[in-house]
């Protein structure tokens, strides 16, 4: 932080910062106040910024820095940030990136199911057919709708693929109820914390998403980012995984309260996912692609892209 920057420093535990008309109110347990418009607001503790308080503190120019409770910078409104703010609260744009995204997201699960012999299935006519209507979308919810009945048809047509003893009759999640959904939600994971460092990386905030609805301090922006790489960084090592019989039950523990994987399955899992993130494509490392799609993505916020192009996995056969 600069030396001499006026800056306005809060500190508390579920605090919440929000607007009330043109003035920013401080909440928490101790009581609230006003907040005034220095040129900088810190935040230290635990809690939550409303967007339409971080709309009034961009709009004035308010730098807005938060710290989690071990003290490590988890958002710092920089022009970037502002810039995705406004992107954000702009619903022509926001429904724009969230259509591409879904778009992309189709393209990708229809491209494994080409892979896996399923085109001739009831599952991939219907996607098909769902894909053609998220340009008919007027809302993001309107998107998530058609993107959420795409989902379910695509983990429909697994099963015919995935041999039957593993219990996987349909995409199960907190807690998972089969190995494969296991699988998929611990490769999935891993896949999320890739996409959040790759967006901090180009100086976005990876909470601020864009097709998947903000909330807390969810990730949802990697969340976005995520469904361009979920066939070809996850479901394309978790299901050959299980096709080929490489994953076994006794590489999971299985309770009352769901399916995981164990010491054992996590590290065969793990390899395999390394190995699908570095393995070189005529585009680069897989890695090095959600890097290049989040930078892309930061340069279409700044507005130095008129027009952002999410991964399709179809780009990796031409």
């Amino acid at each position: 932080m600069e030396i001499g920057l006026p800056i306005e420093f809060l500190y508390g535990w579920g605090y919440s910062l929000h607007r009330r008309g043109g003035r920013l109110v401080f909440r928490c347990s101790s009581g609230f106040r006003d907040v005034g418009f220095e040129e900088c607001i810190e935040l230290d503790g635990e809690g939550s910024i409303g967007v339409d308080a971080l709309r009034e503190a961009c709009k004035r120019g308010v730098r807005v820095a938060v710290k989690s409770r071990h003290g490590r910078a988890i958002l710092d409104s920089k022009p970037l940030v502002v810039k995705q703010v406004e992107r954000f609260l702009c619903d022509s744009d926001r429904l724009l990136i969230a259509k591409l995204v879904a778009e992309a997201s189709a393209s990708n699960k229809l491209y494994l199911m080409g892979l896996l012999g399923l085109q001739g299935s009831q599952e991939y006519s219907a996607i098909e057919e769902l894909a053609s209507r998220f340009t008919e979308a007027s809302t993001v919810w309107g998107v998530m709708a058609v993107e959420a009945e795409v989902t379910r048809l695509y983990y429909e047509s697994l099963r015919r693929v995935i041999p039957g003893d593993y219990g996987f009759t349909a995409r199960s999640r907190r807690p998972p109820r089969d190995p494969v959904s296991a699988s998929m939600s611990f490769l999935n994971m891993m896949l999320y914390s890739l996409c959040a460092r790759a967006l901090r990386y180009h100086g976005l905030d990876e909470r601020l998403g864009f097709l998947h609805e903000p909330r807390g301090d969810r990730a949802s922006l990697a969340l976005d980012l995520a469904e361009e790489f979920r066939q070809p960084l996850v479901d394309s090592v978790v299901i050959p995984a299980f096709t080929s019989r490489s994953m076994r039950k006794s590489d999971f523990k299985y309770s009352v309260n769901g399916v995981y994987l164990n010491d054992w399955g996590r590290g065969k899992l793990m390899k395999l996912y390394r190995h699908k993130l570095n393995l070189r494509t005529p585009l680069g490392s897989f890695e090095q692609l959600v890097y290049r799609q989040a930078e892309q993505l930061a340069k279409w916020v700044s507005g130095e892209l008129d027009v952002y192009r999410p991964f399709k996995a179809s780009l990796l056969a031409t």
